[in-house]
């Protein structure tokens, strides 16, 4: 039967049990179920055979039931299905390789008709099997049939001792492959002791199949790649998390000690599975406390539904400035049993969203109020004083920082504001790197002065410099000339000194130190 008939007859029997069965009574969820809700595209795949053709494959028969079964793997197969046959012995022939389309009879009609190998080497055969499921086109869904009745006998082989390194690449091969592809692997063993189960070194998941088994086993293979192809589809989809959208005022439930409505919303992100959520309860950053009331005892959730519930939310406790709460609870689903059991899916949604917890305004006693005006009365008096003495201490700029290096004018800085940074033009090249600070200062008399701290490389320099003084910055010098003085020698009228409060003349003197960073 191929592959769309086979679930197109199950989906038909689940319905007809649906109508005739009453919903409390149905029976509890199959993986046939499970596959047929998921609504799977019917996928071509590949059939890898390894068939032992050593000489002992001929007694009781064996070889000949083989070949019955195998045609009936074959004949059973999608149009679209590829197989690919090999036969071992002492080495391993490839025996065909394409789709079989509606003539099944031509893979049979590739075996030898008799078994007569000398040797069995089955690490070989399984090492030319992965080659094959390895090539560029091969499908993402495949199964691997290995067929033995014999025991590992492969002098001169690297496969020879199955604990060799050679056995060990074929589990990192079969690994790497499994990151791409899907990959039902079967060790189908004619007699009752067998190394078959060598199979399991590279699929530890591959199923051993007895003599007796092989048709039925061999019948169910197209069911084991549906499966497959359902397992990793509910992986994708059971990775992401059940949201959850919180609404309410959970800071005033904090600052006024009562219960406040809320609201919780839930999403499932799920196309497939159904969910069921109890012991429903909130979770709260250390320090806080969070009540839930109202929910009922479980919350089930369809595929892909959203459900909003009304609830009342008690906080207690000290929320900090990151404060918040979430929700946890116990997840399970009808299809819980056949996800982890049958088709190997781990079962542990996620639940995600959280929110905000404001912290609690400080209430103070009314006795505090005229205290804290008074205080505040104080402070702003205190500000606009400091702000008051700093406009009288630090004048706005005019004028110029001149650098030069002895009698060469390397750069002009135009000065501006109450405060502010100095670097070189652009167009002083020698002068990049250049960094600090400068401000205006008041001196007697109604001079003007600057404050620089200036670097340059490993020159550092700083203090105040007068209208027309300079300080020195290593070999060069910082020359501060305001406006006023600018206009005057413009003019050739000369400008008068300005005395320092100690009696020294301002002009040309200036505080600086020269040090290296």
């Amino acid at each position: 039967m191929r592959r769309w008939a086979r679930w197109t007859a199950v989906a038909l029997g689940l319905l007809c049990a649906a109508v005739a069965v009453p919903a409390t009574a149905q029976a509890e969820t199959g993986v046939d179920d499970v596959v047929s809700a998921l609504g799977l595209a019917s996928e071509p795949a590949d059939y890898v055979v390894l068939v032992d053709t050593s000489g002992s494959m001929n007694a009781g028969g064996r070889y000949t039931k083989v070949r019955t079964e195998l045609g009936k793997l074959v004949a059973g197969l999608d149009s679209d299905d590829r197989v690919s046959l090999f036969t071992f012995d002492t080495k391993v022939t490839p025996r065909f390789r394409g789709v079989v389309g509606k003539k099944p009879a031509t893979v049979l009609a590739k075996l030898p008709r008799k078994a007569s190998g000398k040797h069995t080497d089955i690490g070989a055969a399984i090492a030319a099997g992965l080659t094959e499921l390895e090539k560029a086109d091969t499908h993402r869904l495949a199964a691997l049939i290995l067929i033995t009745d014999g025991k590992v006998d492969a002098p001169g082989s690297t496969y020879a001792n199955s604990k060799s390194a050679a056995w060990k690449a074929l589990q990192g091969r079969a690994a790497a492959l499994g990151t791409s592809h899907q990959v039902a692997a079967y060790a189908v063993a004619l007699q009752a002791s067998t190394d078959a189960g060598l199979l399991k070194q590279a699929f530890p998941q591959a199923s051993e199949v007895g003599a007796s088994q092989v048709g039925a086993r061999f019948a169910q293979v197209g069911g084991d790649l549906v499966r497959l192809q359902a397992a990793q589809a509910l992986k994708d989809e059971l990775s992401h998390p059940i949201s959850v959208v919180w609404s309410g005022e959970l800071g005033r439930a904090l600052s006024d000690g009562v219960a406040v409505d809320a609201k919780l919303s839930l999403s499932s992100p799920y196309p497939h599975v159904p969910v069921e959520l109890s012991d429903v309860k909130a979770v709260a950053s250390d320090g806080l406390t969070v009540n839930l009331s109202g929910l009922p005892a479980s919350i089930t959730l369809d595929p892909n539904q959203s459900v909003t519930l009304p609830v009342r939310v008690t906080v207690t406790g000290s929320a900090g400035w990151s404060s918040r709460v979430g929700l946890a609870a116990t997840v399970s689903s009808p299809w819980q049993g056949v996800l982890t059991d049958k088709l190997g899916v781990g079962f542990a949604p996620r639940i995600e969203g959280t929110a905000p917890v404001p912290a609690a305004p400080i209430k103070l006693p009314p006795a505090l109020l005229p205290i804290l005006a008074t205080v505040g009365a104080v402070a702003a008096a205190l500000g606009l004083a400091f702000w008051l003495v700093r406009l009288a201490l630090v004048p706005p700029m005019s004028g110029l920082l001149t650098i030069r290096l002895g009698d060469r004018e390397l750069a002009d800085i135009p000065l501006r504001g109450r405060r502010m940074k100095v670097s070189a033009p652009e167009i002083a090249t020698e002068l990049h790197g250049l960094a600090g600070t400068v401000a205006g200062r008041r001196v007697p008399n109604g001079g003007s002065a600057v404050v620089v701290d200036i670097r340059f490389g490993s020159v550092h320099a700083s203090g105040r410099i007068l209208d027309g003084a300079a300080l020195a910055l290593g070999e060069m010098t910082v020359t501060f000339t305001s406006k006023r003085r600018r206009i005057l020698d413009k003019i050739g009228f000369p400008d008068e000194p300005v005395e320092e409060e100690s009696g020294d003349t301002a002009v040309g003197v200036a505080h600086w130190g020269d040090k290296t960073s």
